[in-house]
Parts: C-alpha cells; sequence; structure tokens
C-alpha cells in the first residue's frame, strides 16, 4: 500500500507541473509515447509477473531450482528486450508520427529496459515486498526531484523520457543486484527457454491484450484527434489508473500466498474478500463522480482540462469495474493457473476496445474514447463472472 501511495501521490505532484510547463500538446507527445512503450513492456514482460511468480512461491526453499528458474527467465527477457526493440525501430522508420518524434520514443524505451531488468517476481515470490517498495518509490521519487530541477519550458519536453527512463533504469539494476543474493550461476538450458515460451503464449496474450483497453486509448486519441486532445484525456486517465491500481499490490501481494492454496481454499477467499472490493471501488467512482471537477481545478489550473470535466466523471467508473474484475483475472485465475480462462476476457476485451475506441474517437473524439474504456471494463467483468459461475464452480 506504501508502493501504491507514492505511485499515486508522485504523480500529482508532477503532472500539474508538466500540463503547466509543456503544455497539452507536448504533454500529449510525451503520453502517447508513454503509451506504445507500455505495450512494448508487455512483450518483454511475456506473463512473466504471474507465471514466474507463482512458480517462485512454489521453489523458493530450493536455491538450485530457483537459481536456474532465474537465469532461464532473465535470458528469455533479454531476447524480448532486442526483438520490442527492433519493433520499435521499424516504427520510427515507417511511421511518420513516430519518424517526427522519434527521440521521445527511444528515449522512452528505456521503461522497458529497467522495468526487464527489475526481478519483481522474483522479490514477489519469494514474499520480500518490502524491497520492491523501497527501490521503486526511490525510482518514482528520483524522476519527480530531477523533473523539478530540469524541466522548465516547453522545449525540455525530451527530457520528461529521459528522465523517466533514468529513474526506471537505476531501478532496474538496483533490484537485479540485489536478486543476486538469493540465487547462483546457473546456466540456461535452451529446453527450458522453450517451454517457457510454450507455457506463457497464453498469458501474454492476455497481458497484450490488457494493453489494448489500458494503454491503447490515449495512443489511438492521439493518432486520430491529435497530440493536444491526447495530453487533456492522459491528465485525467493517469488519475484514474492511479485509482484503479491501488488494488494492484494488494492482490500481487496475496498472489504467492493463495496460489499454494487448494482450489475451495481459493475459492472460499475470493468469497470473502468480494464485498469489501466492491465497496473501495464503488467509493472511489461516487468522489469522482461528485467532485470529479473540483479535483481537475484543484491539480491542474487548466482551462482545457477543466472544460473536459465530464470526461473525467465517465473515466471515474472505471475504478468501480476495474476493481472487481481484477480480482477475477489478476488473482483467482491465476491462483488456480487458469491462464486460459483468464485469457478469455482479457482478449476478448483488448479486441473490444481497440475496436470500440477507433470508432468512438473517430465519431465523438474523447467522449467516445472515456466511454469506450469504461465498458470496456465492465465487459470483461461480466465475461470473468460467467466463466467463474460456469468453468471454475462447476
Amino acid at each position: 500500500m506504501i508502493l501504491q501511495a507514492a505511485n499515486f501521490l508522485l504523480p500529482l505532484l508532477v503532472l500539474p507541473f508538466l500540463i503547466k510547463t509543456l503544455g497539452t500538446d507536448k504533454f500529449g507527445v510525451v503520453m502517447v509515447a508513454l503509451s506504445f512503450t507500455a505495450i512494448l513492456n508487455i512483450l518483454v514482460d511475456f506473463g512473466f509477473n504471474i507465471s514466474a511468480t507463482r512458480e517462485v512461491s512454489l521453489i523458493k526453499h530450493n536455491r538450485q531450482d530457483l537459481s536456474g528458474y532465474f537465469w532461464s527467465v532473465f535470458s528469455l527477457k533479454l531476447i524480448l528486450i532486442l526483438i520490442s526493440f527492433l519493433g520499435l525501430l521499424l516504427c520510427i522508420f515507417f511511421i511518420p508520427k513516430f519518424h517526427q518524434e522519434a527521440i521521445v520514443y527511444l528515449l522512452s524505451f528505456g521503461l522497458v529496459l529497467g522495468q526487464a531488468l527489475f526481478p519483481a517476481w522474483l522479490f514477489q515470490g519469494i514474499e520480500k515486498m518490502r524491497i520492491v517498495t523501497i527501490i521503486n518509490v526511490l525510482a518514482k521519487s528520483i524522476f519527480t526531484v530531477l523533473i523539478f530541477i530540469f524541466v522548465h519550458t516547453k522545449q525540455d519536453y525530451i527530457l520528461v523520457p529521459l528522465l523517466n527512463s533514468l529513474g526506471f533504469i537505476i531501478a532496474g539494476l538496483t533490484g537485479f543486484a540485489l536478486s543476486l543474493s538469493y540465487v547462483d550461476w546457473v546456466k540456461p538450458r535452451l529446453y527450458n527457454l522453450k517451454k517457457m515460451t510454450r507455457e506463457n503464449i497464453s498469458l501474454l496474450t492476455s497481458n497484450f491484450a490488457t494493453s489494448l483497453y489500458t494503454s491503447s486509448n490515449t495512443f489511438i486519441l492521439g493518432m486520430i484527434a491529435g497530440d493536444n486532445m491526447a495530453g487533456i484525456y492522459a491528465s485525467m486517465e493517469k488519475l484514474v489508473i492511479a485509482l484503479k491500481s491501488m488494488f494492484a499490490p494488494l492482490y500481487q501481494s496475496i498472489f504467492p500466498w493463495l496460489a499454494q492454496k487448494n482450489k475451495n481454499e481459493i475459492i472460499k477467499f475470493i468469497q470473502h474478500i468480494k464485498k469489501y472490493i466492491f465497496m473501495a471501488g464503488l467509493s472511489l467512482s461516487l468522489i469522482i463522480l461528485i467532485f470529479g471537477k473540483y479535483i481537475l481545478e484543484l491539480l491542474y489550473h487548466n482551462q482545457q482540462i477543466n472544460q473536459y470535466s465530464h470526461v473525467f466523471k465517465i473515466l471515474g467508473f472505471i475504478a468501480l469495474f476495474a476493481s472487481l474484475n481484477m480480482l477475477y483475472v489478476s488473482l483467482l485465475f491465476p491462483a488456480l493457473k487458469a491462464y486460459k480462462e483468464r485469457m478469455i476476457p482479457m482478449l476478448s476485451g483488448g479486441i473490444f476496445n481497440v475496436i470500440l475506441a477507433i470508432f468512438a474517437a473517430y465519431f465523438f473524439n474523447i467522449y467516445g474514447v472515456a466511454m469506450a474504456a469504461v465498458t470496456t471494463e465492465f465487459f470483461i467483468l461480466v465475461i470473468a463472472l460467467w466463466l467463474y459461475k460456469n468453468r471454475i464452480l462447476k
């Protein structure tokens, strides 16, 4: 919760400053690049945030097995970093919008590198969340301080992805160095890499689909309506995602413990906490619905953003729907190793969102994208509940 408090509070310091200094147009450029980087990060993660965390929780007391697994995961991530970077270069060469801001996209890639280096899955699996918290808060704090020191004019927008990447790379290197005290060097075997690739395809598909509704909307709006509108949308979406993500550390810390239980114990636990998750999500949505306009005025003091306060209120419903669907797709299904059941709602939701967001952005601009985002979260919840009742409980 301390980690998530930092994830929520530090952007509240940085976002208003960046929008005031850079303007919504250059802020939009940075956010569009960041949303594309998030998609690349999904590829490099390759579902290890779930599968590796679960596996580590089961073998954490066997140092030899843990070491072999660690270096296999890390080797595969290095290969995926190279593939994702080549993909970025192709986009820069062949897509005009990427080519125009090539430096921003290249500097933003540092986030992918930093997150790949940081073995959060290892620390979560061995239940050392304190290490994850300290390093991540440190990285985000470094970024926050450096932004205020070095970003002064609109032309400094290139420094934002540079400083952001610097914070993540420092965190990644620190986390990797600390992880070496828990493992020994074991040469990765090609057989294990192939086995991991086969097992994680469904998780990669699920996580990639997630990026289609969590990271693509700013990118889609930027491509259709321009960087300025993307900047306005991102200023609100970032706040909602920060609220939505308050549930992530709860699920992440519970997951390694829950994965060791039997099916009946897992279902009983989910049933127990469901009502509390619903109440928390509903409270957050109501706060945005009632006080959304005042929150934007207090944070941004920007007339362009304030006039779209209804968009923020629409996005507020994400806190309710996402908190509940994450209970199933981020905790229940992975704990049961029901990766295919997890893939169905996320892949369906991702495809549904992209199609809906493109049409909605074209015809209804920023309002359409906001409605698409909320509708998608509800759509995923409905499918997850259906799978829970018809496949898990039977």
